[in-house]
């Protein structure tokens, strides 16, 4: 049976034209050399046979250019160039943690990731490279000879070839929005359908990123660009560029809405009264009297600044809860007008100027029923709508309480404005405590607010990812962590962050860090970020010993032994050849993690996925996949699927590690224990 590369995912390109080839087969054409045409106008005839002629073709039209693109598009979707290496050494809880801390260049992580995490991500922040003169492009800065002809081949003349050479690593818009094309195409990638990405920025590039942005996302996915305000400058010559952005897209608006998702965050101090007014509830069953009384002795005795006493406007209780009056007339102005008999005089309420909120009398007479609309003792002045504080989730649901209660999300939660504060010596100072007073990091991003916007669009989710492919130090796993800490959620996290130098001289402190107080040989910014989860896990294990904070560490880097990316047999000579056979037909202990977790993302399971020994050396399961790393006897083979299928377990592949395992009667044999299980050809899969 044919044998797969262990790292081969076929690219968007490829899937389209696949798509192409089965609707409009007239429309593609393929040369001998292997080379694709498609036919625009038999395309066109097809959608329109009455009007084959009617193929038109834009010369200009809205969009964003710039030179490099078609190459920044191509750098996405190319075959990866790294693997991922284990460090359990460097890792905490290897063994039970779902979160992930990856070092190296996020474009390659990404490439990676999508083999298991296509559609999977929920939420990701971001906080790239603004393009100041203060960022130091660390991100392919090289140009090699393979890339000119990749770009040759794109249909890039020579002139521009050379400008793209020369934007590498260039402060320019073309050369930033090369380097940030191909991750937000692979971030899209991620995504799950419901799913929400954050960009930090700021002018240097915020007008190009939205349009970016916009391209790559769709425009009709764009759901705000948020102001962080981080405060003043005086030495500024005209004005104060006191804030940043944050752009916020969807992954799909259409999907968000089909299943009416809702962002909402509870006011301050609506908890507190709820629960009290619960445990009330339990003890003094409906005599909501003894309830109003017993809350407003509660309530009287808060300290001034409790949150709680924010809702002093509250009236009394009923069956539903407590509750205070809200308008009933129509906000702006311009609402219907008609009677509405008092309940007890039956005579007509006054109108309100603005006219009654609700649309028909009907509508009033069912809320006036349900006990929602209240009237006054002055029997001609207007009534009112009761407004219920009770925090939306409902988290206690008792007998009786009536679950029509229109305006307790209006009054108990809040949509969250699109401007907020940055509080940037609330970060400093957390992290100086947690690197025991060390200026270890230059403008951390703000952890209680990264959590309180991860809270805000995840209702009523607390177990998914999220990822954050610019870690810096960590911020993002520090706020998913806290969250898990509050509410027992199963938030997990994957950070990726490129081991980028600390300069010994403008940064001392931080490299004085990591070099002598952590005794690492390379002073990196990854060692901040590792060391900030490490340290603010433990302060949180230790007030929660159950909560995950571990997470698995792991290298990107060049296939030493050539296992997993084989060296293309164009650029090999016979010396290549025959260190290769070597290598592969010779398996070694050392090289056992390395291949068992490329070949996790071969078959699609995350990183995280605990690898259980069947038989050293030989047997591995993954979740429902076997991997098979060297022969084994088929009949004891047998034994052990028929023994995983009785448990309950059933394995769904076996995954072949064919460079280890040369016995063909061993596959053959393996191919007919199969069909005797009932299983199908596809279910054994040769890798490498």
């Amino acid at each position: 049976m044919p044998q797969e590369p262990i790292l081969n995912m076929p690219s968007p390109a490829a899937h389209k034209l696949e798509l192409l080839r089965e609707l409009f087969p007239q429309a593609i054409e393929t040369a001998s050399d292997g080379s694709v045409r498609v036919n625009a106008a038999a395309i066109q005839q097809a959608l329109d046979p009455a009007n084959p002629d009617g193929l038109r073709v834009e010369e200009d039209g809205y969009e964003l250019r710039w030179v490099g693109k078609r190459e920044a598009y191509h750098s996405a979707f190319v075959p990866p160039a790294k693997i991922v290496q284990p460090c359990p050494a460097d890792s905490v809880d290897w063994e039970q943690t779902g979160n992930l801390l990856i070092k190296g260049d996020n474009l390659d992580a990404l490439r990676l990731l999508r083999h298991s995490y296509f559609g999977q991500v929920k939420l990701i922040y971001i906080d790239p490279p603004y393009n100041t003169q203060s960022d130091a492009f660390i991100y392919r800065d090289d140009f090699s000879a393979k890339q000119s002809h990749v770009l040759a081949q794109l249909g890039y003349s020579a002139d521009n070839i050379d400008y793209i050479k020369n934007i590498y690593g260039a402060r320019t818009h073309s050369g930033w929005l090369s380097f940030m094309y191909p991750r937000l195409l692979l971030a899209k990638d991620l995504l799950r359908d419901d799913g929400v990405i954050f960009i930090s920025i700021d002018d240097n590039e915020q007008a190009q990123l939205k349009l970016l942005c916009d391209e790559v996302f769709g425009q009709e996915n764009f759901i705000s660009n948020l102001i962080w305000e981080k405060g003043r400058k005086n030495d500024a010559k005209f004005f104060s560029n006191g804030h940043e952005y944050m752009l916020v897209y969807a992954k799909s608006q259409v999907y968000l809405r089909e299943n009416q998702t809702l962002w909402r965050e509870e006011k301050p101090g609506a908890r507190e009264i709820w629960d009290k007014y619960i445990e009330l509830r339990e003890g003094h069953g409906a005599n909501n009297a003894l309830i109003e009384n017993e809350l407003q002795a509660w309530f009287s005795e808060l300290p001034k600044g409790h949150p709680s006493k924010k809702w002093s406007r509250y009236k009394r209780v009923d069956q539903n809860g407590p509750w205070r009056d809200r308008d009933i007339s129509w906000p702006g102005g311009g609402g219907p007008r008609y009677d509405v008999p008092h309940r007890i005089t039956q005579n007509p309420c006054k109108v309100p100027e603005r006219g009654w909120i609700y649309s028909t009398y009907e509508e009033m007479k069912r809320q006036i029923d349900l006990g929602l609309v209240e009237f006054r003792d002055d029997h001609t002045e207007p009534p009112f709508r009761k407004a219920h504080i009770r925090p939306i989730p409902q988290e206690i649901e008792l007998e009786n309480l009536n679950e029509d209660v229109e305006g307790e999300e209006e009054l108990a939660t809040q949509v969250r404005g699109s401007y907020f504060y940055k509080q940037s010596q609330v970060s400093v100072r957390h992290l100086r405590e947690l690197f025991g007073k060390k200026n270890a990091f230059n403008n951390p991003k703000d952890t209680e607010e990264i959590a309180k916007l991860i809270r805000y669009v995840t209702p009523n989710d607390t177990d998914f990812i999220t990822l954050d492919f610019f870690a810096g130090s960590g911020t993002t796993a520090d706020a998913v962590m806290r969250l898990n800490a509050e509410d027992g959620g199963n938030r997990k996290f994957i950070l990726v962050q490129i081991p980028q130098p600390i300069d010994a001289r403008k940064q001392k402190e931080a490299h004085g860090f990591v070099s002598h107080t952590l005794g690492k040989p390379e002073a990196t910014i990854f060692e901040i970020t590792a060391e900030r989860i490490r340290r603010a896990g433990a302060q949180l294990k230790a007030q929660h010993p159950a909560l995950d904070t571990g997470f698995r560490v792991f290298e990107l880097a060049d296939d030493p032994d050539a296992l997993i990316l084989q060296k293309p047999l164009s650029d090999a000579t016979q010396a290549d050849v025959a260190t290769l056979q070597t290598a592969i037909a010779t398996p070694q202990p050392s090289q056992l993690p390395r291949i068992l977790h490329n070949l996790l993302l071969a078959e699609g399971l995350p990183l995280s996925t605990r690898l259980i020994v069947v038989r050293e050396h030989s047997l591995y399961r993954a979740a429902n996949v076997l991997f098979i790393l060297q022969a084994v006897d088929t009949e004891d083979l047998r034994i052990l699927l028929n023994a995983q299928k009785a448990a309950g377990t059933p394995l769904q592949h076996l995954s072949v590690y064919a460079p280890w395992v040369a016995d063909n009667n061993f596959l053959l044999g393996t191919k007919t224990l199969l069909e005797t299980l009932g299983l199908s050809d596809d279910k054994l899969r040769l890798r490498g």
